[in-house]
């Protein structure tokens, strides 16, 4: 809400694309360092107890806890791997270090939820010092106010009717973009570490690329759309909502594409398969780098778009409010992620990204209907 204020001044209003634009660009910054730093702390702490991080140890020390059936083989190798000594056949001593293990692993997890409670005070320290220098929209909108005729309010109603069900309807598009992209913290990462051969980076780290991308691609994309609008060809903000739908999909069928051609089974079925054939099916992180790409250049298209587009269509009266609206659309979308991982597991995974590809399209094929609609109330 803030952001958008600093915009509505008419002289800026044409830049307001853009300043969501530098705003996203900092978000990310935090957003490279983040996937670093955890995993930074974690590795630190098993190292402080004589340990080492692997990436599929937890899940076997939790199933050999619970009684499941696991490769008893596997986990002995990986206990070896990771600085640990056990009595091969002794339930006792295996089921000590398993809990030892994840007693000290999931602690390391808790110091990378410390530093982010540090770095959400810093960054509350930064608004309290510069909030004088911010407009506020309450004190904006109570200076504003004035005295309006019958009709004057009738037709205010009507526009701010319009403007909610524009908003409401971009909010419905957000909801399944975010479904889609953000199975870079749940199925993207489980690929990561299933069929990526990066033995020697951790899977998670993998997420930086996103917000790296973000970082070096916002300039290119802000130098494209200001080329077009001094061509006499600018591109509205629901339009590059709906280009962006698209940019998520190419990424989700090239995905597709690639696991059908390479025969990748399902996560479960590839888990069981001969250690050696694993291996060969593997492919090497060129993968991740041009599925990362795509998906950058869709969000670039539709997050600080879509914050621009609340800002624009947003009541005066209710910008904070919408605001926290978009981020509930994120909070719908993030509900559902635990779909990708499900059939991630279940089926032969082309069928997860398949999914996620035909959910891509289809927004994108209803927010090309409604762009003029939407053109017309943010006008």
């Amino acid at each position: 809400a803030i952001v958008g204020q600093l915009y509505d001044n008419p002289r800026y209003a044409s830049q307001r694309d853009a300043g969501f634009q530098i705003f996203y660009v900092f978000i990310n910054l935090g957003g490279v360092e983040a996937p670093f730093v955890a995993p930074l702390l974690r590795s630190w702490w098993l190292s402080e107890n004589g340990l080492m991080y692997n990436a599929e140890l937890p899940a076997l020390c939790h199933g050999f806890l619970a009684g499941a059936e696991v490769n008893l083989t596997n986990l002995y190798e990986l206990i070896t791997k990771v600085g640990g000594s056990v009595v091969a056949g002794d339930v006792g001593s295996v089921s000590a270090f398993c809990s030892n293990y994840l007693n000290v692993f999931n602690t390391g997890i808790h110091y990378s939820f410390i530093a982010s409670v540090a770095a959400m005070l810093i960054s509350l320290s930064i608004f309290l010092f510069t909030k004088r220098q911010l407009p506020s929209p309450a004190k904006k909108a109570k200076e504003e106010t004035v005295t309006y005729s019958a009709e004057e309010k009738a037709a205010m109603a009507t526009e701010i009717k319009q403007r909610m069900a524009a908003l409401f309807a971009v909010l419905g598009i957000a909801i399944f973009f975010w479904f889609s992209f953000h199975q870079n913290g749940t199925s993207l990462s489980l690929f990561a570490r299933d069929f990526v051969k990066t033995d020697s980076v951790q899977p998670e780290i993998w997420q930086a690329l996103n917000p790296f991308y973000v970082i070096i691609l916002t300039p290119v994309v802000m130098w494209v759309f200001a080329a077009l609008a001094r061509r006499g060809k600018a591109i509205s903000t629901p339009r590059k909502i709906a280009i962006g739908m698209g940019l998520a999909g190419l990424a989700f069928l090239f995905m597709t594409v690639f696991s059908i051609i390479n025969g990748y089974p399902s996560a479960e079925a590839f888990k069981d398969l001969p250690a050696a054939e694993a291996a060969a099916l593997k492919t090497g992180p060129w993968v991740l780098f041009v599925l990362y790409f795509f998906l950058t250049v869709a969000e670039l298209f539709i997050s600080p778009l879509g914050l621009s587009f609340v800002s624009k269509v947003a009541p005066k009266h209710l910008q904070g409010l919408c605001q926290g609206l978009w981020l509930c659309a994120t909070a719908v979308g993030n509900l559902l992620l635990w779909i990708g991982p499900l059939i991630y597991n279940a089926y032969p995974i082309w069928v997860a990204w398949t999914v996620f590809f035909s959910v891509c399209i289809i927004s994108m094929g209803v927010m090309l209907g409604m762009v003029k609609w939407l053109e017309r109330v943010t006008e």
